[in-house]
């Protein structure tokens, strides 16, 4: 098993907690994604989509075995493939939920969005061929070991979650109408 692949394996599983937690809050904003796309799909559904995100996750984050590990290296591919027919459009990705005040999701889905899901699936790939360990491991670390580790996981969790969510708002502000 690889020790060198545990924090960011574990990142990439709290990123998908985060979005499924969002998403079971708020599934408007993905609901409106995905019919863009042209699926008939209702919030309720989405819900559902989001509540096995979540559970996949903490799987993932907490006892990953190779073939959950393989399921979230899918999940990724899958997101990336989403995010690349939303940015051809333009239309608003729904990863996150809502997150404006009038109740719509505003950010628009980007190349940041599909390559920032690439990359997240690519570690859970390398991660289900060679193995991962959780939480139980990073904890199981001596004291110092284990304080940076739940730093670094938690500093690169909210990076990977502002990659989504802030940057390419930001980015499209920049951007000439």
């Amino acid at each position: 098993m690889s020790q060198a692949l545990t924090p960011p394996l574990i990142v990439a599983a709290l990123v998908l907690c985060a979005a499924g937690a969002l998403k079971l809050r708020s599934p408007h904003g993905a609901t409106g994604a995905l019919r863009a796309l042209g699926l008939p799909v209702r919030p309720w559904m989405v819900a559902a989509l989001a509540a096995g995100e979540l559970v996949l996750g903490v799987t993932c984050a907490v006892d990953p075995t190779r073939a959950t590990i393989a399921i979230l290296a899918g999940t990724y591919a899958t997101f990336a493939g989403v995010a690349t027919a939303l940015a051809g459009g333009g239309a608003a990705c729904g990863c996150f939920g809502e997150d404006s005040d009038n109740g719509e999701d505003e950010t628009p889905a980007s190349a940041l969005h599909w390559m920032a899901s690439a990359a997240l699936g690519a570690v859970a790939l390398v991660a289900a061929l060679v193995g991962s360990h959780g939480l139980s491991w990073v904890l199981g670390r001596p004291a110092a070991q284990a304080i940076a580790l739940v730093i670094g996981i938690g500093g690169a969790l909210y990076a990977v979650v502002l990659a989504y969510t802030v940057v390419p708002r930001a980015w499209t502000s920049w951007s000439a109408e």
